[in-house]
């Protein structure tokens, strides 16, 4: 797999926003499929009844339907599942959320020039500077069901 640039500022960036939040936050990085499933099915065996939710983000390479650990691929179904009601009874009827920052098959998208962008660290000698964002963004894709079900 190629290198994920970016990726460890996301991480850092989103430790601190859900720390400000209130989250208590535990990172952890490079792990094998078998590591993330039991660190995930720790979690989901740990005592939530003072949580409000549970928040769980995933940055690595994917496919559809799957996550890379470092040694491979794996069901993401296979770690979201450990905190069904059945199994994981001290967050039923709190939200799940699961973040997952990985693509989703092999197309590539160009992406598509603005007339403006973020502010950066560089010094900037355009008063109206361009950066390219992906052609589909500024999409929010909610689902009220899991794949398979209705």
């Amino acid at each position: 797999m190629g290198t994920r640039n970016g990726t460890d500022k996301d991480a850092g960036d989103l430790s601190k926003s859900f720390r400000s939040l209130g989250f208590d936050v535990h990172t952890y990085n490079d792990r094998s499929c078998d590591d993330m499933k039991k660190l995930l099915k720790q979690a989901a065996e740990e005592n939530h009844s003072d949580a409000a939710c549970f928040a769980c983000i995933l940055l690595s390479h994917g496919e559809e339907g799957l996550i890379y650990g470092t040694d491979g691929p794996m069901a993401i179904k296979h770690l979201t599942a450990l905190f069904r009601g059945d199994k994981c009874k001290s967050l039923i009827g709190k939200p799940k959320l699961f973040f997952i920052q990985a693509c989703r098959g092999s197309e590539f998208d160009e992406g598509i020039q603005t007339d403006s962008g973020p502010a950066n660290d560089t010094l900037e000698t355009d008063a109206n500077p361009r950066y390219k964002i992906p052609v589909e963004a500024d999409f929010l894709f909610a689902y009220s069901t899991v794949p398979g079900k209705n």
